[in-house]
C-alpha cells in the first residue's frame, strides 16, 4: 500500500515539476538573468507546494513510456502558459527596439541572454525598466496564479487540446506588436521629421555638411520626446501588461477542450 501511494505521489510530483519547468523556461519571469540553480530551486519549491492540491485531480500514469509522454505533455502546457506571458511582455521589447533605432541609440550592442542574440543597450535598458514595471504591477503574481490554477483546470496526466490555442497566440503577437508600435510612434514620427528636415537643409545648402551634426540633433530631439512621453509609455505598458488574464483565460479554456 505504501509503495503504491509513494509511486502515485512521485509520478504526480514529476508531472507537476514538468509543467512548472515549462513555464519557467517559456516566461520572462524570473528570466535568464537569474542563475540556473535559483530557477531550479523555484521550480522545486513551487512543485512541492502544488503537488498537495494537484494530487488526485487525475490518475497519474505508472512509471514507463506513458509517464514520459505525460511529462512531455505537461512541459508543453507550461510552455504555452509561459509563452503567453512572454508574448504580452514582448510589447516592451518592441518599444525598446523602435526607440533605439529612431533616436540613434540602437548602435551600441550587447548580448541579450533571453534571445541569445546581440541587442542594443538602449533596448535592454527599456526592457529591464519594463520588467520592473511589470513586477511593481504584480503581473508576475497573475502569471503564477494562473499557472497554479491550471492544475485544477487541466489535471496533471490528463489530455490537452491545442486546436484553438495557436490562433490565440497569433492574435496576442499581433496585439503586442501593435501596442509596441503605437507607444513608440511619437519618437519615430519626430525622428522622421528631423531626418526629413536635415535632408532638405543638406539639399538646399550642400556646403553646410549638416549631417556631421545630424546625429546630435537626432539624439537630443529623440531623448526630449522620450522624456516628455515617459509617463504615457509607462501607463501604456502597464495597461497592456494588465491584459494578461484576458489572454490566459482563452488559452486555458482551449487547452481544456472547452468552448471560449
Amino acid at each position: 500500500m505504501l509503495e503504491a501511494l509513494f509511486a502515485a505521489y512521485a509520478s504526480t510530483f514529476a508531472l507537476v515539476v514538468a509543467r512548472i519547468a515549462g513555464f519557467v523556461v517559456g516566461s520572462p519571469f524570473p528570466g535568464s538573468n537569474v542563475s540556473r540553480s535559483q530557477r531550479i530551486g523555484l521550480v522545486m519549491v513551487l512543485a512541492w507546494m502544488t503537488t498537495s492540491f494537484a494530487h488526485g485531480q487525475a490518475r497519474p500514469p505508472a512509471f514507463g513510456l506513458d509517464l514520459i509522454l505525460a511529462v512531455v505533455v505537461e512541459v508543453f502546457a507550461g510552455l504555452v502558459i509561459g509563452l503567453t506571458f512572454r508574448l504580452v511582455f514582448a510589447a516592451a521589447e518592441i518599444v525598446g527596439q523602435l526607440l533605439g533605432q529612431s533616436t540613434g541609440l540602437g548602435m551600441p550592442g550587447v548580448l541579450n541572454p533571453t534571445i541569445e542574440a546581440e541587442d542594443s543597450v538602449f533596448a535592454r535598458i527599456v526592457t529591464l525598466l519594463a520588467m520592473l514595471l511589470a513586477l511593481a504591477g504584480g503581473v508576475h503574481r497573475l502569471a503564477l496564479g494562473y499557472l497554479l490554477a491550471s492544475f485544477q483546470a487541466l489535471p496533471v496526466g490528463g489530455p490537452l487540446f491545442i486546436a484553438g490555442t495557436p490562433m490565440v497566440l497569433i492574435d496576442l503577437i499581433i496585439k503586442s506588436f501593435a501596442v509596441g508600435v503605437q507607444l513608440a510612434m511619437p519618437a519615430v514620427a519626430v525622428a522622421f521629421v528631423v531626418q526629413l528636415g536635415l535632408a532638405i537643409i543638406a539639399r538646399a545648402a550642400p556646403s553646410l555638411q549638416i549631417f556631421n551634426v545630424g546625429h546630435s540633433v537626432l539624439l537630443v530631439t529623440g531623448l526630449a520626446v522620450i522624456l516628455t512621453s515617459l509617463r504615457d509609455l509607462g501607463s501604456g505598458l502597464s495597461l497592456h501588461f494588465s491584459s494578461l488574464p484576458d489572454w490566459l483565460d482563452p488559452v486555458l479554456i482551449n487547452l481544456a477542450g472547452q468552448s471560449p
